[in-house]
């Protein structure tokens, strides 16, 4: 099941807001990670969220995430941000999916992750034209997670 990219961003901060020192940055990057890997794992038969990331001046973003959280600035998040679909729950399966995200990159800082998201041939340097917002394909997504697979297995 695709959710709303606040569903899953709301997930990672009602479980870890307590020690994860979430910031806007680390929230958006961290669902965006897991958009990645969830494409991979499937082989692409599945989509984690239900909107397409866009290349950003600042990385890889899913414009309603972003318009829900900026408010928060460089702040850390203590409470789930506002969800147009409030209703929205996470299967277990997706849920013990997302705790394994938290697992290996839940320890960094929002400026790593979002590094992470910007090396040379990531999705996001691919398409990135300045304040051109080009949509990341899920195919270019999928090719640069699945070359992970094999020394990471989730």
């Amino acid at each position: 099941m695709a959710y709303n990219p606040t569903t899953v961003a709301n997930y990672f901060i009602g479980k870890y807001s307590k020690t994860g020192n979430l910031t806007p940055m680390k929230v958006i990057k961290l669902t965006y990670i897991a958009y990645g890997w969830y494409l991979a794992l499937t082989d692409k038969k599945d989509r984690l969220i239900d909107e397409k990331p866009l290349a950003w001046d600042f990385g890889p973003v899913f414009p309603s995430l972003y318009y829900s959280i900026k408010q928060y600035k460089k702040n850390i998040i203590t409470e789930k941000i506002p969800n147009p679909v409030s209703n929205e729950r996470i299967s277990g399966d997706d849920e013990k999916f997302l705790d394994k995200i938290w697992e290996l990159y839940g320890r960094f800082d929002g400026i790593y992750l979002s590094a992470l998201t910007h090396t040379e041939g990531s999705p996001w340097t691919k398409v990135y034209r300045k304040d051109m917002n080009a949509v990341i394909s899920d195919d270019d997504i999928f090719d640069h997670y699945k070359t992970k697979l094999k020394p990471i297995s989730l």
